[in-house]
């Protein structure tokens, strides 16, 4: 008989997650602040120059979550949500998650 799985999500998992999340939220400061001051004053600018570097890491945490094979719900869970846009998995990350949900 197989052994079950554990549902616990691994450290990459849920290290991911948490810095996605924050990520985003320090992304939609930036933003606030941006809008605030005004888009095309030097702190607008600063702000938006800020939120650019952001949108960059976020990009880094999705790919490499997009690569990382899930190897059990909790997981895939986590993945599909930092892959996901309004509820639908993203186009570009389809078929990786798709692999997962196989397995």
């Amino acid at each position: 008989m197989p052994k079950p799985r554990p549902q616990t999500p691994r450290k990459i998992f849920t290290t991911a997650l948490a810095d996605w999340q924050r990520a985003w939220t320090t992304h939609a400061r930036h933003d606030r602040r941006a809008a605030t001051a005004g888009f095309v004053t030097a702190t607008g600018r600063a702000h938006l120059a800020a939120m650019s570097a952001i949108s960059t890491r976020i990009t880094a945490i999705e790919s490499q979550i997009a690569q990382t094979p899930a190897r059990n719900r909790a997981e895939l869970q986590i993945k599909i949500i930092l892959l996901s846009l309004d509820g639908q998995i993203r186009p570009e990350f389809q078929s990786a998650v798709f692999e997962d949900a196989m397995r």
